[in-house]
């Protein structure tokens, strides 16, 4: 049987061991859980996500004018999905101007 150590702070580990306590685990067979659910879900077993934006309100509405007048605009990679089952998705490049949209190949 295989051995991992990690470091964690001490309030999280008291925090963890006392809610695992009352589901009747320990740390270990918490963690066991953790990594045999991963592995049957082929992921993480639950949803991981940057926090929600913090720009206030004058600030989305900046940029927003920024990109409907053409500044501090930039290039990105956008996925184009095919409705065929199956099919393998497209990446292509574009620009977002003022007037129009340009695609670049």
């Amino acid at each position: 049987m295989a051995q991992i150590n990690f470091r964690i702070d001490d309030k999280t580990k008291r925090e963890a061991e006392a809610l695992f306590g009352r589901m009747g685990l320990t740390m270990s067979g918490a963690i066991m859980v953790f990594l045999r659910q991963s592995i049957n879900e082929r992921g993480i077993p639950f949803k991981l996500c940057l926090p929600a934006s913090t720009l206030t309100e004058e600030e989305l509405l900046r940029r927003v004018d920024d990109v409907e007048n053409g500044r501090n605009c930039h290039y990105h990679d956008l996925i184009e999905v095919d409705e065929e089952e199956n099919a393998s998705p497209k990446v292509r490049s574009r620009r977002i101007t003022r007037r129009h949209k340009e695609t670049v190949a």
